[in-house]
């Protein structure tokens, strides 16, 4: 069973960038949409290489780590990350939030399905 493997590399994701962007923006007072940015790239490599060692290993018996892989799983978790940016700078636009980590909360479980969707059948498909 897959989604429940890669909600659990999803939540630790979502600890890694929400712990990072509470930091530097809600504490260092950075700007939310470059810091969101950067932290989505650490965090990529971050579940990338869990999920393929962890979540889909069924998949990836004999597939190494790899660059070309991770670009797959990168182009996969952009769409997601658009949806993010889209909607933490929706709820900061229409809301005066006191934790602007709150709207990039919202951000990240909008991009969740897709990233499972591609990650299931684009990134880690099985070898036939």
């Amino acid at each position: 069973m897959h989604i429940p493997k890669f909600l659990t590399v999803g939540l630790l994701g979502t600890l890694t960038n929400l712990i990072l962007f509470y930091i530097f923006v809600d504490r260092w007072d950075f700007s939310a949409l470059p810091v969101s940015t950067i932290i989505f790239l650490i965090s990529s490599i971050q579940n990338y290489y869990l999920n393929h060692i962890w979540t889909f290993s069924d998949r990836t018996v004999n597939q190494p780590v790899g660059l070309i892989s991770y670009v797959k799983y990168l182009l996969v978790a952009l769409a997601g990350l658009s949806i993010n940016l889209l909607l933490l700078w929706w709820l900061l636009f229409l809301f005066s939030l006191p934790l602007k980590v709150l709207a990039q909360a919202v951000g990240i479980l909008g991009g969740t399905i897709i990233n499972f969707i591609g990650s299931k059948y684009l990134v880690f498909r099985k070898n036939e």
